[in-house]
C-alpha cells in the first residue's frame, strides 16, 4: 500500500427545457437534469450535469456529496461544483440526502448515499457516464458519509434492514475536510456543553448551538458513525480492497472546524487492514472551506487545484 504526503499553497447561452438546464458552448451541449428521484424520501433527489451532444462517448463520473455539518447544505448550493466538473467534459452527479433533525441516526444518511450510488450504477450510462470510471467525492459531512458508506459496503454491514455491498469499484475516493473519528461519550458530552456555552457569548457564535444539537442528536450514546472504530475491529490485512483504487484525504492547516491531522488515524487503520489502495494526504494552506468555497466563488487557484485532484486518476480523459 502506497502512502504519499503533499502540501500545496498554492458568456454562455442557457435555456430551460422540460426541467433540464441546457448550456450550448461550441462542440458541447451541456445540460443539467434536476431533481431526479433515486429513493422514496423527499430528500432523495439528485442532479446530473452532462453533455447532451455526446451521450455515446462515455466519460468519467464524479459523484459529489455536499457538506453542512449533517444538518445543513443542499446540492443547489453546489451548482458551481457541478459545472466545474462538467466543463472538464466529465459527468457530475450531485445528490441530496436527509439531514438532522429529520433523521437522528447516521445510518439513515448512509442509506440515502448508498441508494444514490445504486441509481448512478444503473442509470448514468443514459447520460454518457462510464460506470467503470467513477469518483466518489465529499466535503465536510459529505466526506464523512462517503467514507462510511464505502467502508460499510466493503464489509457488508446491515443497516436499516438492508445488507450493503460494493456498488461501484471507485477509481477515487476523494475526501475534503472530513471528520472520521470521534471522542468517547464523556468527552463528546463535554464538548457539546462547551459549544452551547460559547454560543451564548456573541451572536456570531450562535451557529454553535446548531452544532451542539446535531452532535448530541446524531452521535451521543450511539455507534456506527466512527470510521476508525469500524476498522479497529478488523484483522490485519483482512481485506484486499474497500472498493476504491485511490483514497485522498484533503485537509487545511488553518481549519478551525476539523483540526489538522483529523484523517491520520483512519489512514493508519486503512494501512493496517487493507492490502491494496493508494493513500494520499494533501494539506492546503487555508481555512476549513478554502478549497471548496474557492471553487464556488470562482477563484482560479482553488479551482485549478480542485480540477487537478479530480483529474489525477483520469490520465487519458
Amino acid at each position: 500500500m502506497k502512502l504519499f504526503y503533499f502540501s500545496s499553497f498554492i458568456a454562455t447561452l442557457a435555456v430551460v427545457v422540460s426541467g433540464v438546464l441546457v448550456k450550448r458552448d461550441g462542440d458541447y451541449d451541456f445540460a443539467v437534469k434536476e431533481n431526479i428521484k433515486y429513493g422514496e424520501k423527499d430528500a432523495n433527489v439528485l442532479d446530473v450535469y452532462y453533455d447532451k451532444k455526446h451521450l455515446t462517448d462515455l466519460k468519467p463520473v464524479i459523484i459529489y456529496l455536499h457538506g453542512g455539518f449533517w444538518y445543513g447544505g443542499d446540492k443547489n448550493d453546489d451548482r458551481v461544483i457541478g459545472t466545474t466538473i462538467q466543463n472538464q467534459n466529465y459527468i457530475a452527479v450531485l445528490p441530496n440526502y436527509r439531514l438532522f433533525p429529520e433523521v437522528k441516526n447516521i445510518d439513515d444518511m448512509i442509506t440515502d448515499v448508498f441508494n444514490a450510488l445504486i441509481w448512478t450504477k444503473s442509470n448514468i450510462m443514459n447520460y454518457g457516464g462510464d460506470v467503470e470510471q467513477v469518483t466518489l467525492a465529499g466535503y465536510d459531512a459529505g466526506a464523512h458519509l462517503a467514507a462510511l458508506t464505502v467502508l460499510k459496503s466493503a464489509f457488508n454491514d446491515d443497516i436499516n434492514n438492508k445488507t450493503l455491498h460494493k456498488t461501484i469499484l471507485f477509481k477515487h475516493l476523494l475526501l475534503f475536510n472530513g471528520q472520521y473519528s470521534f471522542d468517547d461519550f464523556e468527552k463528546l458530552a463535554y464538548e457539546i456543553n462547551m459549544m452551547r456555552e460559547n454560543a451564548k457569548l456573541a451572536p456570531a457564535l450562535a451557529y454553535l448551538d446548531e452544532y451542539a444539537n446535531t452532535m448530541e442528536g446524531l452521535f451521543l450514546g450511539k455507534s456506527g458513525y466512527d470510521a476508525v472504530k469500524i476498522l479497529e475491529k478488523k484483522n490485519d490485512q483482512s481485506i484486499y480492497s474497500i472498493g476504491a483504487d485511490k483514497i485522498s484525504f484533503i485537509e487545511c492547516d488553518k481549519d478551525a472546524n476539523i483540526p489538522l491531522g483529523a484523517s491520520d488515524k483512519l489512514i493508519g487503520e486503512l494501512k493496517r487492514v487493507v492490502s491494496s489502495s493508494e493513500l494520499i494526504k494533501q494539506v492546503y494552506h487555508g481555512k476549513h472551506d478554502y478549497l471548496i468555497n474557492g471553487v464556488k466563488n470562482n477563484q482560479q487557484e482553488q479551482t485549478e487545484e480542485f480540477i487537478s485532484l479530480i483529474k489525477s486518476v483520469y490520465e487519458f480523459f
